[in-house]
């Protein structure tokens, strides 16, 4: 339909997967280059700039699209206020008609609803306790919860409003949302998008990945096999959804781990600032950065880190890091930060780097991988202390907590222990080493030769 060509491929169903793109004949790359599964022309790419041409033929979506201000200005809330809109124009349940019928119409149609975690029970939420799974949906239902209030306060006045607000809640929110993460894909020079029947493809990473997604010379959406590659008819043709993604990202995304999954990959833990920080407040702000660390398996037992927010917790006035209220060109008051009365114009990065060079860097590291390595610790005792309530709840039929949820559930928490403890680990090693450094050692030194009473300041204990 609306010009897509399923070249050497069909729709179909896979056991234990659902829906799934199968190769309909047997297929592999000729001497010509890679071969073409799949063409969608490109005004069936769901983007900004599709959705700007669209508002251009239908008033009532212009309308609702121009009430949103800057949020109707961002991919992904003029594509999630898109995707509702073309809900409600086929909805049989209004009393006048609204909007454009389009291709789209037909697409947003025919998509499953989704049950990502944000669609969990709350006893099914209980059993992310500990994740980072947790707070990362705990914060999107909130974020969904003030786009909904955005949405409904901003288009209030518009006619697509006023006839679908008896039928509008906050649930339906909550599903386009789950069809937009689902399925968007970073695509090369537009950005985030969805592709129609390009999204039929189920993920598999690493070597598992059959086909790429790419655009042609024209600007149409393709398939492609990858190089090497060959399929036999009935197989099933996977992209990949984003092999750095960690095993929270994909659960929270998309619903799913693989059970194969061996490590979770990447997690992300927040950092917070300790209360008696009297400059917590101007830290956060100064930042620029997310408040936070990323642990990634880079295999073979090796953790990698990375995330400059921590700088932050490793100085503080006593090591010559200060603010300072300053006056913008247009007369607001912004937040100066300074180490060693040098301006810090590019938050935690610049911090980070100015650190590395100075001499005292060996103890600042050391104090970034014990500050790291306690919020280790605190995260496996969350996730340890749970770990028997969890274990013990009912689920399957009969119960509030599906089997799915359960099993998934209980896959997270393995997969982050396993990485936590790993990292632990692995930064027991690093502080090891840094001790024998001679800068620590001098510090340590002169430190002890000092008064006792300054023994006592915030971040130089590295027992």
């Amino acid at each position: 339909m609306n010009g897509a060509q399923f070249h050497e491929v069909k729709s179909g169903i896979v056991s234990g997967r659902g829906g799934a793109l199968l190769a309909s004949l047997a297929v592999q790359n000729s001497v010509e280059g890679a071969e073409c599964l799949l063409t969608v022309p490109k005004d069936l790419i769901l983007s900004m700039e599709t959705i700007r041409e669209h508002a251009r033929s239908d008033r009532d979506f212009r309308e609702v699209l121009e009430s949103l201000g800057d949020f109707g200005r961002t991919p992904r809330g003029a594509i999630l206020v898109f995707v509702l809109f073309q809900a409600t124009v086929s909805s049989d349940d209004l009393d006048a008609h609204i909007g454009v019928h389009n291709p789209f119409t037909d697409y947003v149609k025919s998509l499953p609803l989704e049950k990502l975690p944000t669609f969990w029970s709350s006893k099914e939420l209980r059993l992310l306790h500990g994740t980072t799974l947790a707070p990362a949906t705990s914060a999107k239902l909130r974020s969904l919860a003030n786009e909904y209030d955005i949405l409904c306060t901003s288009a209030l006045g518009t006619r697509w409003y006023a006839t679908v607000q008896e039928h509008l809640d906050f649930d339906d929110w909550l599903q386009v949302d789950a069809m937009y993460r689902s399925r968007a894909l970073e695509y090369p020079g537009i950005g985030h998008c969805m592709v129609p029947c390009i999204d039929l493809a189920n993920h598999a990473a690493g070597e598992a990945t059959i086909a790429n997604y790419d655009r042609d010379a024209d600007g149409n959406a393709v398939l492609v096999l990858r190089e090497g590659k060959r399929l036999s008819e009935g197989d099933e043709v996977t992209i990949t959804y984003g092999d750095e993604k960690g095993a929270c990202e994909m659960l929270f995304s998309y619903g799913f781990l693989d059970s194969a999954m061996q490590s979770a990959g990447t997690l992300f833990l927040g950092l917070p600032l300790p209360g008696s920080d009297p400059a917590a407040s101007a830290k956060l702000r100064a930042a620029d950065c997310a408040p936070g660390v990323r642990l990634t398996d880079a295999g073979n037992g090796s953790i990698e880190w990375s995330g400059d927010f921590i700088w932050m917790l490793c100085v503080n006035a006593d090591d010559g890091l200060q603010f300072a209220i300053a006056r913008s060109t247009d007369g607001s008051k912004e937040i100066q930060a300074l180490l060693n009365d040098e301006e810090l114009t590019g938050g935690a990065a610049e911090l980070h780097k100015r650190l590395q060079e100075h001499a005292l860097w060996d103890v600042y590291h050391l104090r970034a991988v014990t500050i790291l390595q306690q919020r280790l610790f605190d995260q496996l005792q969350l996730l340890y202390g749970s770990q028997d309530d969890c274990e013990a709840v009912k689920h399957g039929e009969g119960t509030e907590v599906r089997d799915q949820c359960f099993e998934q559930a209980m896959l997270l928490r393995r997969l982050e222990f396993e990485l936590l403890e790993a990292a632990y680990e692995d930064f027991e090693h690093q502080k090891a080493q840094l001790v024998e450094s001679q800068v620590v050692q001098d510090y340590l030194t002169s430190m002890n030769a000092a008064p006792a009473e300054a023994n006592d300041t915030e971040g130089d204990d590295f027992s």
